[in-house]
């Protein structure tokens, strides 16, 4: 993914910003301040307007255009709505585009006879490749009073909390259409208690009428963010798999889901070989080849064009303690970076041994020090990455599972290489997630430059681990 990729249409999962509600890297929704926003022109009504004054906020996406929705009231008084800034969001009758990142306020006001009712809206408008805003049927929120109101539309995370305020005027009355839901208390705070769909109501009168402002909300446990399994694919093809035994059972797996599996990525693996023997020291049918060459593993990598590579290697490496073995095994990784600079690794954990087969050092606690090494060593440096899928492997006892076992030694049935697959493209789903989120922060906050937009491009890259990529977004932002 390039720095800049901007997708034309946003994909879903509308997130909560009702009075500062945002999205997190799973489109979960979390609270979060709202910006300071420039007051619209006042209108002529809202001049002459001495009422109550709600406030309320919402999310819109760069290049979306949605109409606001209004109640179907007795009265059939035609709201205006007036923009704080046109650059970052216009008006247009009831719809509103959101031109670039930003924030603006919308004063709507509804004027019938000679009540006059305000509600003013502050958007905020980002970017992001993910998100759109929620789908309603406008108009499909009924009503009692005798002027029409607003009606925000939204999806909110089940323990989060919202406000409804409200300036000046005659008292509020806030209800809840199912308190299981959402429940509002006496100054307009909603908290999302369970999951369903709920309609909050804020009634208020002036000059002897009366009107709504509804916030029809569905609230969820969890949700994730889709992605399409070609971006899945298009990561693994850009990628060269290294590993010993195991590693030829896992590419069998591989060649057995079907030609084109994950991209058809470059798998070396060789039963015999080892980090001790990729030097050769113990004769070129213990090394792996690559189109007819032989020789070490930094090096055939190299002459691929591979973006990243995959290793799973030492179980024919366990001939010592877990200090012994990761002093050759770092070495290996280093040859690797030193002859691959561009190149991501990403280092698959050693897997159980099956508990009753252990031998002097090939054992499991052995295997787990060997591993919380190299943890620390992939932590401690960039653009190398580390792939628990040793725990999913482990029964009880911390051995191989007994439904993962072909020998009830070190090797591993189909199961288990489904498990492993599984948490490799789980591993490469969230990665690619956080990455894009992260850049789409960063595209946010260089149209915008709001202090707002500033701390989420800051959190979202810190969700990201250091890498060339993360540096790369970091310098779009000020120090």
């Amino acid at each position: 993914m390039s720095l800049r990729i901007k997708t034309a249409a946003a994909a879903a999962a509308f997130a909560l910003l009702l009075c500062g509600c945002g999205s997190d890297i799973d489109g979960k929704s979390t609270l979060q301040s709202v910006a300071t926003l420039p007051t619209a022109a006042e209108s002529e009504a809202e001049k002459e307007a001495a009422g109550t004054v709600m406030t309320c906020s919402m999310p819109l996406y760069s290049g979306e255009t949605r109409t606001l929705d209004f109640t179907a009231a007795k009265d059939a008084a035609e709201p205006e709505i007036v923009s704080s800034d046109e650059s970052v969001v216009s008006v247009s009758g009831r719809s509103i585009t959101a031109n670039k990142c930003g924030s603006a306020q919308l004063t709507v006001t509804v004027a019938d006879g000679d009540a006059s009712f305000v509600t003013k809206v502050n958007v905020d408008v980002r970017y992001s490749r993910f998100d759109s805003s929620v789908e309603y049927t406008a108009g499909g929120v009924a009503s009692e009073a005798d002027a029409p109101g607003l009606v925000l539309h939204t999806e909110v995370k089940k323990g989060s909390s919202l406000s409804l305020a409200a300036e000046g005027g005659n008292a509020v009355t806030y209800t809840s259409s199912d308190e299981k839901v959402a429940k509002v208390s006496a100054d307009g705070t909603v908290t999302a208690e369970g999951e369903g769909s709920a309609v909050i109501t804020a009634a208020y009168e002036a000059s002897g009428k009366t009107t709504e402002l509804k916030a029809d909300l569905t609230v969820y446990k969890s949700r994730s963010t889709p992605l399409p399994e070609s971006e899945i694919n298009e990561f693994f093809s850009q990628s060269v798999f290294i590993g010993c035994s195991l590693g030829v059972g896992h590419m069998m797996y591989f060649d057995e889901q079907g030609e084109d599996y994950l991209g058809s990525p470059l798998y070396l693996a060789l039963s015999s070989y080892g980090i001790y023997n990729d030097d050769g020291r113990n004769g070129p049918e213990y090394q792996l080849s690559y189109n007819g060459v032989t020789a070490p593993a930094r090096e055939l990598l190299a002459m691929t064009d591979a973006k990243r590579v995959f290793i799973n290697l030492g179980t024919n490496d366990m001939y010592g303690d877990a200090e012994y073995v990761s002093e050759t095994f770092i070495e290996y990784l280093d040859g690797i970076r030193k002859d691959n600079p561009d190149v991501a690794i990403y280092l698959e954990a050693l897997t159980p041994v099956y508990i009753g087969s252990e031998t002097e050092f090939l054992n499991n606690d052995n295997v787990d020090a060997l591993n919380a090494i190299l943890k620390e060593y992939c932590d401690s440096h960039p653009d190398v990455y580390y792939i628990d899928i040793s725990t999913i492997m482990k029964d009880d006892n911390g051995g191989l599972k007994d439904e993962y076992t072909s020998d009830y030694y070190v090797h591993l049935n189909d199961a288990a290489y489904e498990a492993w697959t599984k948490k490799l493209i789980s591993t490469v789903r969230s990665q690619i997630i956080y990455e894009q989120r992260a850049e789409d922060a960063v595209t946010t906050y260089e149209e915008a430059g709001t202090e707002t937009a500033l701390a989420d491009a800051r959190a979202a890259l810190k969700k990201l681990e250091d890498s060339a990529y993360k540096s790369a977004l970091e310098s779009g932002l000020p120090a």
